[in-house]
């Protein structure tokens, strides 16, 4: 039998004619491989700037000895080609040998930019053919086919005869492929693309939930990496960066230099946190490096043995840290170029790319080994700028998709987010409702912390933790409501248990207490559980941007305390008109 995938029952299978070319196929006798209903993406031929063309063949045909083989299924009892236009019925059908060979070519070059140009179109036997399990067909065949390549429903119980005919018939310069290059062309078309999960909440019917992909990112996905300049744009909760990450540890698998940059620095002591135990980085031939842009352009400078020294003046500071220090970071990477000790990567991942300011970019491009060609992916959400960006990155980035779907937050939360900012949203079908976020208004700011205290409180009963609650403010917790509050205490039948209020979150994830942190310190990240507070009015220093990104940190459950009308009645209208 045929080895089949996915594994599935045929019966199952929505198209009639599909089930039986399933069935027919699925008797071939090993080592035969068939792949059913395999999508692909691909970008125009040469003009990697178009959008991108995807389609999907029907089955795929794999044989150790004798090569690849699309088959095109065209179901139906009426089918017929009248001179150059072929029709079902009353209804016109494209061309099922053009369809068969479109989608044979996409995934010939799909494999050879997958296998560096190795598999390239004389490397092996390919080719197509087109089955019409339901019919028998009679006359003269169309120009662009051949006998050995159409089958019809005679076939079904003498498939082998046809297929090994149809091998023979595309037989060509490349031959049968080698045993290390069949390896090689099942592993371009079977991509290990694992993105890390995040762990689930103990919370009501949701404990057991995990990110999952939407059937039209699954698509993409298995195309995405076939392109080597990206920008990926996705609203919050899309997976940007568990995908980024992902790639990321993907590209050092292979045996590639990769670098990873972020805007956050949380951000980046997580995700070396989340790859720290990653085995496959254990074996990697490459190397994977992931820093905030500041930090990374301070360790770049150093080893340079440039000047580094930040100005105490807040104000020359932040100018230090959004002029300066990039170009420092450009004079040491020359610097190091010119000694031997290249500092340049085979690919360069940046997350919060909306974050990154128009003249870091040129900088970000000589990172590349190759600054014009080589592998860069971008990630961003426009509307999570913290500096009001509405453009894209002003650097060559041929291939650009967009993740639409949001794995992260239950339906009530994505939906009050999308209104804060007038945003659109999509979230997975099965994705929960939950509970619709709660509003509690403080009498004014002395009544702040008492409110997000026993809202706290109330989180905090039965089995939630501290680890899975953050408390997001627009200031610090010194500068803040909670600032001589240093722990919450919750009576339980067993006595009081106290949670430290802690301000590292890297203590908060190791389960020391409850994070309380900003809108800024906490992009990018998550928590089970958020309870806004200090929520008064909108200023440079927290806008309803902050609010949105805020919002979206939450996965489960969502409070928030307010004292000012201002963002009130911001979050009251959201509220009201996110109401399903």
């Amino acid at each position: 039998m045929a080895r089949m995938i996915p594994p599935e029952n045929p019966d199952n299978i929505p198209h009639p004619s599909e089930q039986l070319v399933y069935k027919a196929l699925a008797a071939l006798p090993d080592p035969y491989i068939v792949m059913h209903s395999y999508p692909w993406l691909r970008p125009k031929r040469n003009l990697r700037s178009e959008p991108l063309r995807q389609g999907e063949a029907d089955f795929v045909i794999l044989h150790p000895a004798k090569g690849m083989l699309v088959v095109e299924v065209k179901g139906g009892d009426d089918i017929r080609l009248d001179q150059t236009r072929w029709w079902r019925g009353r209804d016109e059908l494209k061309d099922p040998f053009e369809q068969a060979d479109r989608n044979r070519w996409a995934l010939v070059d799909a494999i050879s930019d997958r296998t560096g140009k190795k598999l390239n179109k004389y490397a092996f036997t390919h080719g197509h053919i087109v089955f019409f399990p339901h019919t028998i067909y009679q006359g003269d065949l169309p120009h662009d086919s051949d006998p050995r390549i159409i089958l019809d429903g005679r076939d079904l119980s003498g498939v082998e005869r046809r297929i090994d005919e149809a091998f023979k018939a595309w037989g060509g310069p490349g031959g049968p492929p080698t045993a290390s290059d069949f390896a090689q062309l099942i592993n371009a078309l079977t991509p290990k693309l694992r993105l890390l999960r995040c762990v689930g909440a103990d919370i009501t019917s949701e404990r057991a939930r995990l990110i999952q992909l939407s059937e039209d990112q699954r698509a993409i996905l298995r195309g995405l990496m076939q392109n080597p300049r990206v920008l990926i744009q996705g609203g919050a909760g899309s997976g940007k960066t568990l995908l980024a990450l992902e790639f990321a540890v993907s590209m050092a698998e292979q045996g590639k230099r990769t670098l990873f940059l972020c805007y956050n620095r949380e951000l980046a002591i997580w995700l070396n946190e989340q790859v720290s135990s990653e085995p496959r980085l254990h074996t990697a031939a490459g190397s994977l490096e992931i820093e905030n842009f500041h930090r990374y352009a301070r360790k770049v400078a150093k080893t340079a043995g440039i000047d580094f020294e930040v100005p105490k003046d807040e104000e020359q500071a932040a100018e230090f840290w959004n002029d300066t220090a990039p170009l420092r970071l450009e004079q040491a990477v020359s610097i190091l170029k010119e000694t031997g000790n290249n500092p340049t990567y085979d690919a360069v991942i940046v997350d919060e790319g909306q974050d990154f300011f128009e003249e870091w970019w040129l900088t970000v491009e000589s990172l590349c080994s190759d600054p014009t060609h080589g592998t860069l992916y971008v990630f961003e959400d426009l509307y999570q700028s913290l500096r009001g960006v509405t453009e894209p990155p002003p650097i060559s980035l041929t291939t650009e998709l967009w993740l639409n779907t949001n794995c992260r937050n239950t339906k009530s939360i994505a939906r009050s987010a999308a209104e804060i900012i007038h945003v659109p949203f999509a979230v997975l079908p099965g994705a929960p409702e939950g509970e619709p976020p709660a509003l509690h208004k403080a009498p004014g700011p002395n009544a702040q912390a008492g409110l997000v205290l026993s809202a706290l409180r109330q989180v905090l009963v039965g089995d939630v933790t501290g680890s899975q609650v953050a408390l997001i403010g627009p200031r610090s917790k010194n500068r803040g409501s909670l600032a001589e509050v240093g722990e919450c205490v919750v009576k339980t039948k067993d006595g009081d248990k106290r949670h430290h209020l802690v301000t590292d979150a890297a203590a908060w994830r190791r389960g020391e207490g409850v994070l309380v942190t900003t809108s800024k310190s906490f992009k990018g990240l998550e928590a089970d559980v958020v309870i806004l507070y200090d929520l008064q009015g909108f200023s440079p220093g927290f806008s309803t941007t902050d609010l949105y990104v805020a919002w979206t940190r939450a996965k489960h459950r969502l409070i928030a305390v307010c004292h000012g009308s201002q963002a009130r009645e911001t979050i009251e209208s959201a509220l009201a008109a996110a109401r399903p």
